[in-house]
């Protein structure tokens, strides 16, 4: 009876996965498919594959459109940055859209 010890509290099972998820990043078609589905969520503009790089050193989206229509993304780029950041994560989320 001198050997009894108290049992351990049991985990979480959301808590399992924490740290996959705080340092696993999406990879960069992951983030250009999301990129063009929140773009046609948010405007209603459909790019194509070929319109649209990430590159993931410097975390940034480049969009490969007339001037026109990156004036107009201008203008929603808080709103498509936000709700990509809900979607990928803070981490693997881009920060700048040109």
């Amino acid at each position: 009876m001198e050997e009894y010890s108290v049992p351990r509290s049991m985990k979480k099972i959301g808590d399992l996965f924490d740290k996959y998820r705080t340092r696993i990043k999406a990879p960069q078609a992951s983030v250009e498919k999301e990129c063009i589905q929140v773009i046609k969520e948010v405007t209603g503009f459909e790019l194509t594959n070929n319109q649209v790089t990430y590159t993931v050193s410097t975390r940034s989206i480049c969009l490969h459109v007339p001037s026109v229509l990156k004036t107009e993304l201008r203008f929603h780029n808080t709103a498509i940055l936000q709700k990509l950041q809900d979607r990928l994560g803070k981490d693997g989320c881009p920060n700048i859209i040109f």
